[in-house]
């Protein structure tokens, strides 16, 4: 594999067209931010496309790849999430290879005008899937938001959001002579995750835990039927002091009641509380048959059949000010998107999905998925 010598804690510069590990062939360049960068590869062999981080080994703070090769061995085959298909260290740098996703939930939210509370509770019930499937190999993400999460590309992936990036996640539980047990909390932690979406435990530097992720997640929700109250804020302490004062009936006052519910189950946890995704899942899974929505409807954006109409009022322009991994989208995939959404995008292909004849009888989820405990706590 070709490498193009610069600053050693730089980002990484392959050249197209060279192969990796007897096997991926690069063949387009879709980002960097610091010390990596991401490229479209194709298997010589299969012809499939997926993605590939590059990483210098001499970065200041420790390796950020090594602990996503880590979470995506965790989560190696779950339904529904990124998988690892090869990984190696070089002299100077690091990769992995993973799922190449199809277009961020940023892009497809800019592509539509509003969002109906058919693509809200779906989406819904999408994230919380992901989540509980991280929460249960021991992480949590601290980073949900909408460039963070990205549909597939093929057949039924295409219905599913996948949560991308765990540049920021950690681990909350301690493994030890085969037991499992929660972490201590840290006090006076250093800011994670990105303001707009983050929780107000983490702008108050309190250790986050399964309840962060899922305030985040809501925060998602809520701004997918309107404005957060903090949408024209600036200022990480200023955000963060409008979080705290707004009431959930004011956060979700564009969404169902059953949004709110979801709230007031959030404010009863702690960091060591299980949250109850069950009751989530119920919640979110309620709407859709008091509504008769089904998993086989169209997503608001696929109605627009990825015309060029952008969605401005709702969801206004900004940057989210954000610590963030280097995992970056095609720039030309985003519309208008400021140099920070850049910098904080997931990767993703340029290409928009396939069509899919769906089953109407097929459900992507039910309450089994989100009964058991695999964790333990």
């Amino acid at each position: 594999m070709a490498y193009k010598y610069g600053r050693d804690d730089g980002p990484v510069e392959l050249e197209i067209g060279k192969i990796c590990g007897r096997r991926w062939k690069i063949i387009d360049k879709l980002g960097e931010g610091g010390c990596g960068s991401v490229y479209k590869v194709q298997d010589i062999h299969t012809m499939a496309k997926a993605a590939l981080k590059a990483e210098s080994n001499f970065i200041a703070g420790g390796s950020v790849l090594k602990l996503e090769v880590q979470i995506l061995k965790r989560l190696d085959g779950r339904r529904y999430v990124a998988q690892l298909l090869q990984a190696a260290k070089k002299t100077r740098y690091s990769y992995m290879v993973m799922t190449l996703f199809g277009q961020s939930l940023n892009t497809l939210l800019r592509r539509i005008h509003e969002c109906s509370v058919s693509t809200q509770v779906r989406v819904g019930i999408n994230i919380l899937y992901g989540l509980k499937q991280l929460h249960e190999v021991g992480y949590v993400h601290r980073d949900i938001k909408p460039a963070n999460l990205a549909v597939g590309r093929r057949g039924q992936e295409t219905r599913v959001i996948h949560m991308l990036d765990f540049g920021l996640a950690r681990e909350y539980v301690i493994r030890s002579e085969g037991t499992v047990k929660m972490r201590i909390p840290r006090t006076g932690t250093l800011f994670r995750g990105t303001t707009r979406y983050c929780s107000a435990n983490a702008h108050k530097r309190s250790e986050q835990g399964r309840p962060d992720d899922l305030w985040s997640m809501l925060y998602v929700l809520a701004e997918m039927r309107g404005p957060l109250p903090w949408d024209r804020v600036r200022g990480k302490e200023e955000i963060g002091k409008v979080k705290e004062a707004t009431s959930d009936m004011k956060l979700c006052r564009n969404s169902p009641k059953e949004i709110l519910d979801i709230a007031i189950h959030l404010r009863s946890l702690n960091y060591y509380t299980r949250p109850d995704y069950l009751l989530i899942y119920n919640k979110l899974a309620a709407v859709m048959s008091k509504c008769h929505y089904r998993y086989s409807d169209p997503y608001d954006w696929e109605k627009t059949k990825y015309s060029s109409h952008r969605r401005h009022s709702r969801r206004g322009r900004r940057s989210s000010a954000s610590t963030t991994s280097y995992s970056s989208v095609d720039s030309r995939n985003e519309e208008s998107l400021t140099k920070e959404e850049l910098k904080t995008a997931i990767f993703a292909d340029e290409t928009p999905p396939q069509s899919y004849i769906w089953d109407n009888d097929k459900e992507l989820f039910t309450a089994a998925d989100f009964e058991i405990n695999e964790i333990g706590f």
